[in-house]
C-alpha cells in the first residue's frame, strides 16, 4: 500500500526520464557557500568571545575551561553550519525523475554529504591561506616568548585534544548534513512554506 510520503514524492517528481548525473551541483555549491558563510559568522562571533584559541602560558585563566569552551563552540559551529547548507541543498535539489520516496530521501541526503565535503575543502583552503600569511608572525612571536617545557607539553596535549574534537565535530556534521538535506527535500516535496519567513512587519 502506498504511503502518504510516497504519494507526495511521486506527485512532485517530473515525468521526464533522467539522462545525466543525479548530482545537482548548483544546489550543492549554493549549500556549501551558505554553510561556509554561516561558519564564518559563528567563528567571528566566537573570536570576539575569546572562543578561538587557548593560551599555554600561566596566568591566562583556566586552560581546561577554555579548552571545553573552544571545543563546544567548534562542534556547534561545524555541525550547525553544514546542517544549514545541507538543508538548502536538499530543498533546492531538482527532482529529475520519478522514483520511490526512499530513493529520493537517499539522494537528498547524499547531496547534504556533498555540501559537507565541499565545505570542508573550502575551509581547508582558507585555513591554508591564512596559515601561509601568518607563518612569519608566529615564528617571530615564538622566538620572542619561548614556552617552558611544561607549557610546551600542555600545548601539545591541547593540540591532540583539539584534533580529536575537530574530527568528532566533522563526523557529527556529516550525519547532521545528511539529515538536514533529507528534511529539506521532504519540505520541497510537500511544498512546505514558512509563512512568516522573509516577512518584516
Amino acid at each position: 500500500m502506498e504511503t502518504q510520503s510516497e504519494r507526495i514524492a511521486q506527485a512532485s517528481a517530473p515525468r521526464a526520464l533522467h539522462d545525466g548525473s543525479y548530482a545537482d551541483w548548483s544546489a550543492i555549491m549554493v549549500g556549501a557557500v551558505i554553510a561556509a558563510g554561516t561558519a564564518s559568522v559563528f567563528t567571528t562571533f566566537g573570536t570576539g568571545l575569546g572562543l578561538s584559541s587557548i593560551s599555554p602560558y600561566s596566568g591566562e585563566g583556566s586552560a581546561l575551561a577554555a579548552m571545553l569552551g573552544v571545543g563546544l563552540w567548534m562542534i556547534w559551529t561545524t555541525v550547525s553550519s553544514v546542517m544549514v547548507g545541507g538543508y538548502v541543498a536538499g530543498r533546492m535539489r531538482r527532482r529529475v525523475d520519478a522514483t520511490t520516496a526512499d530513493e529520493v530521501a537517499i539522494r537528498d541526503g547524499i547531496h547534504g554529504l556533498a555540501v559537507w565535503g565541499v565545505t570542508i575543502l573550502l575551509g581547508a583552503l582558507l585555513i591554508g591561506l591564512a596559515a601561509d600569511a601568518t607563518a612569519a608572525d608566529t615564528v617571530s612571536t615564538a622566538a620572542a616568548a619561548p614556552l617552558s617545557d611544561a607549557a610546551a607539553r600542555l600545548a601539545r596535549n591541547y593540540s591532540v585534544a583539539s584534533s580529536f574534537v575537530a574530527s568528532a565535530s566533522l563526523f557529527i556534521g556529516a550525519a547532521g548534513a545528511y539529515w538536514a538535506a533529507e528534511m529539506g527535500g521532504r519540505h520541497r516535496n510537500e511544498n512546505k512554506v514558512f509563512a512568516r519567513f522573509g516577512v518584516w512587519i
